[in-house]
């Protein structure tokens, strides 16, 4: 490809970050176009997008993304001045153009790949661009033909700020006067953005230039745009003001007029100085960061929250040693300081590394769209809580997950419009997608109105295929029954698609949820709707987990799977089948040694009182009996590293206050290897 010869690796850098900005935009405000076809503002979000891909584009010299950029912006025009409908086709044509956008992007970042031949979409967008043209032909639309023009293009009023207004009252009394000033730039030019920058500097040359639209600070950074309006106060004649910006280059036509300023600007007091002609306030400062440096510095972030638990017991001890010692006073009041300040750096850096859940949002519904055309379906998808903010490093690990429910709800749980009017449902399919945060985790729900969990052919199914007997399934509650849905194979798709039936893909969904402490769990009423939640930390660097021993090893079990402590008499544990179990409420739970789980002997005697901490994972129950409880604490997780290898049940360790180390029990892990050995036979066992 051929760039510009004075392009530096530096632009290249920022030209790509921007870019995949821009892009994800487009995706998201063109999916939304499609619904809100009549929304000027997303049509001008979205015109200012790809404009601005295609000056950025331009003065880089890559013309082929410039080039495809122009023909959505032409597209893209035709929907902001009423001349073409937004339609299904032409929303299909520009997400093609952004698809190819990306390819192109990418070629960019790695220059050996094979180049893009952008022209099938240039004539896709061509095409669908042609539905004007039929329009202006057939007589049909004839207040779309006068509109398609710029000139005929609805003239929005130029809003004013405070600060502008103020500025108006303060040049009221003077000998200046207001004008409008509206500068098209030449259609096709690569060098808006610059020409843009020109104009305003000639404005200011003239006089005051009291607010502008795009905005000066869009200026100052580069936005390129097709076009300036912008009021002014000057002494010069409109004819003066017209000429001076007219002898600009790529200047296509300059429009000047007085101006009349809302009543509320000619009345208002001055109230302040020139200064506030531009506040940059309220504008947040940001900076790019390498996510390898916010991973290092959690990392000995964690380090000193070990060192501050460490130095608060070390402070009682030394209390409890030396009371109204003086000197030790003085630790206590400096252990606490410390703690202090270490428990505010801790919450901060999480802040920092903390994302809205939007950004993996932001994907989805273009897929959910492409998806539901591809199926004949109608599907409203609504989404709500982009703004939950979660761990960056969680964020990374529930995609895949996501897209697989989605995908399935789509495919098996919507209907057709056929099929839903019949079952007496409106044609369109209602897909929600939401998210919140609820006692320090965040919970993700997604929930379709279709079809509904057939659990009797979940039960069939599962016996067809050998993975439960048929009298196990028989004793199946409902509830026991739709957790079969995350077992591997256990679709219920009597043939396989490119899209996956219910079933297929639930176990990796669950996987990899478990993977990172969380756990799903599913609802369904039959033809009426499908729930699936996902409850997940809202961090990996750090846990809240209960601490108990068993044995000479101590072990912390993740607060999030614990579902019940106690203390039971020999007396009082029953068995059933040769093996313990303990009744809790509607529950009997099947009880087994922390200990024997990980394959240790237990030594207990038949006096002992059982210390049982009771687990559950979705509809699951088992009783861990350990030799004693200890507190429950935030701990630092840390990676047990390669050497060890796969130990399973066990997902981490951390150190302790006092040195000592504390496994972390891998809680889903653990009882699927439970199951596996035969000490549970059934998902729960009910009373």
């Amino acid at each position: 490809m051929d760039l510009a010869p004075d392009v530096t690796p530096e632009d290249i850098e920022v030209f790509l970050q921007e870019a995949a900005e821009q892009l994800q935009l487009l995706d998201e405000d063109i999916v939304r176009l499609e619904q809100e076809e009549h929304a000027t503002d997303l049509l001008q979000e979205i015109f200012r997008a790809a404009h601005t891909l295609k000056g950025s584009s331009g003065m880089l010299g890559y013309q082929e993304m410039a080039e495809l950029a122009h023909h959505m912006e032409h597209l893209l025009d035709l929907f902001r001045t009423g001349a073409l409908a937004v339609t299904t086709p032409a929303v299909d044509a520009l997400l093609h153009s952004l698809d190819a956008m990306r390819v192109l992007r990418d070629e960019l970042a790695d220059p050996t790949g094979r180049s893009l031949d952008v022209s099938a979409a240039v004539t896709e967008l061509a095409r669908a661009a042609e539905g004007s043209s039929a329009a202006e032909a057939s007589g049909e639309a004839g207040a779309a033909v006068a509109s398609s023009t710029p000139e005929a293009a609805p003239v929005l009023p130029i809003v004013l700020g405070p600060a502008a207004i103020e500025r108006i009252a303060e040049l009221a009394t003077g000998d200046a006067h207001l004008l409008e000033v509206e500068v098209e730039i030449s259609p096709g030019t690569i060098w808006s953005a610059v020409r843009l920058f020109q104009a305003v500097q000639a404005l200011e040359d003239l006089g005051d230039l009291i607010t502008s639209d795009p905005s000066q600070a869009e200026i100052d950074a580069g936005t390129p745009a097709e076009r300036l309006r912008a009021v002014v106060s000057t002494r010069s004649s409109e004819d003066d003001v017209c000429r001076d910006i007219a002898a600009l280059e790529d200047i296509a036509r300059v429009d000047v007029k007085p101006y009349a300023p809302p009543a509320a600007a000619a009345n208002a007091p001055a109230t302040g100085g020139a200064g506030q002609r531009r506040t940059g306030g309220g504008q947040p400062q940001t900076v790019r960061i390498d996510v390898e440096r916010l991973d290092d510095l959690m990392n000995r972030i964690g380090e000193l929250v070990i060192d501050r638990t460490r130095i608060v017991q070390i402070g009682k001890a030394l209390e409890s040693r030396y009371k109204g010692d003086d000197m030790v006073e003085a630790l206590g009041q400096t252990s606490a300081h410390i703690v202090k300040v270490v428990d505010e750096l801790q919450e901060t850096t999480r802040q920092v590394r903390m994302q809205p859940i939007g950004t993996v949002f932001s994907g989805l519904p273009r897929m959910v769209r492409d998806l539901s055309h591809k199926m004949g379906k109608k599907l409203d998808f609504q989404i709500s809580g982009h703004e939950t903010e979660i761990d960056r490093t969680v964020i990374e690990r529930i995609r895949d997950p996501l897209i697989h429910l989605l995908r399935n709800a789509v495919d098996h749980g919507a209907e057709p419009p056929d099929e839903r009017r019949a079952a007496g449902k409106p044609e369109t399919a209602v897909l929600k997608l939401r998210a919140y945060q609820e006692q320090g985790h965040i919970v993700i729900v997604v929930e379709d109105d279709g079809r509904g969990i057939d659990t009797e052919r979940i039960k069939a199914a599962a016996v067809r295929k050998g993975l439960i007997s048929a009298e196990a399934a028989a004793r199946l509650t409902e509830a026991q029954a739709l957790e079969l849905i995350f077992m591997a194979g256990a679709s219920t798709a009597e043939k396989t698609t490119e899209v996956s039936g219910r079933g297929v893909g639930m176990d990796i969904v669950r996987s990899n949820v478990e993977a990172i402490n969380g756990f799903v769990t599913a609802e369904t009423e039959l033809g009426r709707m499908t729930r699936m939640t996902l409850k997940l930390p809202l961090t990996l660097a750090t846990l809240h987990a209960l601490l108990v021993r068993a044995g000479t090893t101590h072990y912390a079990i993740p607060l999030v799977y614990v579902w019940e402590t106690t203390v039971r008499l020999p007396g009082e544990i029953p068995t059933v089948g040769g093996r313990e179990v303990i009744r809790m409420r509607d529950h009997v739970v099947p009880l087994i040694p922390l200990s024997e789980a990980f394959g240790l002997s237990a030594e207990l005697s038949a006096e002992d009182a059982r210390h049982v901490v009771v687990v559950r994972l979705g509809e699951r129950l088992i009783g861990l009996s350990v030799d004693a409880f200890s507190e429950s604490q935030e701990i630092v997780v840390k990676p047990l590293g390669g050497f060890l290898g796969d130990v399973k049940g066990i997902g981490g360790a951390s150190v302790l206050g006092d040195g000592r180390v504390v496994l972390i029990v891998d809680i889903p892990t653990l009882m699927n290897s439970i199951m596996v050995r035969g000490a549970m036979e059934q998902p729960v066992a009910a009373a």
